[in-house]
């Protein structure tokens, strides 16, 4: 069973959650943590950009998101520079 496939999508998540992707002017700040749902203008931006849905992740992942975007490896910086872009 692969651990990361079977994970909920940030939509059907319970427990708190931390947006891993590039600050986000007037929606979301980089790590920023989420407990009780995402506010609207993140929902918004998720809506908009759907890269940006794979940088909302469970916060006991906060570190292997850290530790690939300060390596500059992996899919999750992957979708870290593909959030950066404007049609992401």
């Amino acid at each position: 069973m692969n651990k990361k496939k079977d994970q909920p999508a940030p939509a059907e998540q319970t427990g708190p959650v931390v947006y891993c992707g590039p600050t986000l002017p007037g929606a979301a700040r980089q790590y920023t943590v989420y407990r009780n749902g995402i506010p609207s203008p993140l929902a918004a931006a998720l809506e908009a950009r759907p890269a940006l849905r794979g940088l909302l992740l469970p916060l006991d992942r906060l570190p292997e998101a850290r530790n690939a975007i300060n390596r500059r490896s992996g899919p999750i910086y992957s979708l870290y520079l593909l959030a950066n872009r404007k049609e992401a």
